[in-house]
C-alpha cells in the first residue's frame, strides 16, 4: 500500500496515535470500528500507521462507493491481485478482465440454472447430513464448510470422484490458506511467494489443491457447469477455478453454521422451522419463510464478508468532500446491519423482523455485497442454505454449547469451536 496522509474536509475522526490504532485493528477490527462509529458517526476518517482510511456505514455513502466501482475504485487492501493462488480470479481481477470473467460465468449462476441443480443438491444434502455424528459433541463450523464444499463440487464442478477424506483434506487446506492470506495481509514480513524456503507450508497446500483440481474429470449434468466458462490459459485457469471453490463454500458454510447455531438456541423458532421442513416441496423463500428468515437474520448479525475495501483511482465526490486518489475506503456490513435506525433490537437474533416488511434503504443490508461487484453466487448460496437448514432440522434436534465470540478473518468465523450435539428425531 502506498502511504496517503491527506486529511479530508467535512469528515470527522480522531487524530494522532495512528500506531496504537493499527495495533487495535490487528487485535480486533470490529471493536475498533464500533468505537469509531460510536464516537464519530457513520463517516469516519482515521489514520493507521502512515495511511489514511475512510470508514463508511451509512447506506447513502456506501451506495455511492459500491455503485461506482469502475473506473473510480478498485478492490482495496486485503485482496491482492498478485496472490499466486487466486490473484487472477473473479474476486481480485479488475477492469476488462473482470468484465470478461463475469460475463462468461453468468450463465452458470442464472436463477434458472441454479434451480436445475436442486434435485442434486437435495440428494447430496440428505446423504451428507445422515453421515454426521450423533449423540456426541462435534464442531459444527468445519462440518458445514465440508458440506458446502461438497455441494459446489458435486453440482457446478460436476465431479463425483472426491471421497470424504479428499474433501476433508481439501477443506482444511483451504481453511489454512485463508488464514495464511489473512495473517500475511497484516504482517510487515511478506516474503515473496517464489522463495520456497520461507513459504513451504503454503506451497505444500497450494500445490495439493492444484493437483486435486487437475485430477478432476467432470461428468455430464443437466445444467450449465463451471468448466467450459473458465479461461483456457494457465495459471489463470487455476485462479478462476479456485476462486469459485473458495468463495463458493467459505461464505455459505459459515452462514449455514451461524444459522443453525442461532436457531438451536431459540426452541420456538426451531419448532417453526421444523414444521416447514415437513412440507413435500423444495425450500424457497416463499414456501419456507421461517427458514429464510433465520438465514437472513444470521447474515445480518454475522455477515461472512464483514468488510469490503476499496481504493480510489481518481478523485471522487462524497457529499461536500472530495476524496483524493489513493484513499483507502472501508465499508462495514457489520456496522451497517446493526444500525438502530433500520433494525429494531439491532444486536439481537430476531428473525421475526423479516415478516414485518422492515423499511431498509438500498445498501442498508448487504450480506452479498452490492453494486456491480456484488456476489455472483447469491442465489446458489441461498438455495444451498435453505435446503441444508431444512434437512438438518427435519433430521436432528440440535443442542449447542458455549459462547460465540467472532473471529474476523477473511470471512467472519466463530473464534472457538461451535460445539454441537445432534439427536435423531
Amino acid at each position: 500500500m502506498v502511504s496517503n496522509t491527506v486529511r479530508l474536509n467535512h469528515i470527522p475522526g480522531p487524530t494522532g496515535a495512528s500506531l496504537s490504532r493499527l495495533h487495535a485493528f490487528h487485535q480486533n477490527p470490529l471493536t475498533l470500528f464500533e468505537k469509531l462509529s460510536h464516537e464519530y458517526g457513520h463517516r469516519v476518517q482515521f489514520r493507521m500507521g502512515p495511511w489514511t482510511f475512510l470508514l463508511l456505514s451509512d447506506p447513502e455513502s456506501v451506495g455511492l462507493i459500491l455503485s461506482h466501482h469502475r473506473p473510480a475504485f478498485h478492490k482495496g487492501p486485503g485482496l491482492d491481485p498478485k496472490n499466486p493462488l487466486i490473484g487472477q480470479g473473479l474476486l481480485t481481477s479488475e477492469e476488462e478482465d473482470w468484465v470478461e470473467q463475469r460475463r462468461s460465468l453468468a450463465p452458470v449462476f442464472r436463477t434458472a440454472n441454479i434451480r436445475s441443480t436442486i434435485p442434486e443438491l437435495t440428494t447430496a444434502v440428505e446423504r451428507l447430513t445422515a453421515q454426521l455424528p450423533e449423540d456426541t459433541a462435534f464442531d459444527l463450523q468445519p462440518a458445514m464448510l465440508r458440506l458446502s464444499l461438497t455441494l459446489i463440487m458435486e453440482t457446478l464442478f460436476a465431479t463425483d470422484q472426491l471421497n470424504p477424506h479428499q474433501l476433508t483434506t481439501m477443506s482444511s487446506d483451504i481453511e489454512w490458506l485463508m488464514a495464511h492470506f489473512y495473517h500475511r495481509s497484516r504482517s510487515v514480513w511478506r516474503f515473496p511467494y517464489n522463495v520456497p524456503i520461507f513459504n513451504r507450508r503454503y506451497h505444500t497446500r497450494a500445490n495439493r489443491l492444484n493437483r486435486t483440481i487437475d485430477s478432476l474429470v467432470p461428468t455430464n449434468r443437466p445444467y450449465e457447469v463451471i468448466w467450459p466458462h473458465l479461461s483456457q490459459s494457465r495459471p489463470k485457469w487455476y485462479h478462476e477455478a479456485l476462486t469459485l471453490i473458495i468463495a463458493g463454500h467459505e461464505t455459505t458454510g459459515h452462514a449455514m453454521a451461524w444459522s443453525l447455531d442461532l436457531m438451536s438456541r431459540h426452541p420456538v423458532i426451531e419448532e417453526a422451522v421444523l414444521n416447514e421442513s415437513h412440507q413435500e416441496m423444495t425450500p424457497t423463500p416463499d414456501t419456507h419463510p421461517w427458514t429464510y428468515a433465520i438465514f437472513r437474520e444470521s447474515l445480518r448479525l454475522y455477515p461472512p464478508v464483514w468488510i469490503l475495501s476499496r481504493v480510489t483511482h481518481e478523485e471522487f465526490p462524497l457529499g461536500k468532500t472530495k476524496i483524493p486518489k489513493g484513499t483507502f475506503i472501508l465499508v462495514s456490513p457489520w456496522l451497517i446491519h446493526r444500525n438502530p435506525a433500520y433494525f429494531t433490537k439491532p444486536d439481537q437474533f430476531y428473525p421475526e423482523r423479516w415478516f414485518n416488511n422492515p423499511i431498509i434503504p438500498p445498501y442498508g443490508y448487504i450480506p452479498f455485497g452490492a453494486g456491480p461487484r456484488a456476489c455472483i453466487g447469491e442465489h446458489l448460496a441461498t438455495t444451498e442454505a435453505l435446503i441444508a437448514i431444512s434437512a438438518m432440522v427435519r433430521t436432528y434436534r440440535l443442542t449447542t454449547h458455549g459462547p460465540r465470540d467472532v473471529f474476523p478473518g477473511i470471512t467472519l468465523a466463530a473464534a472457538e469451536p461451535m460445539w454441537t450435539i445432534l439427536k435423531k428425531r
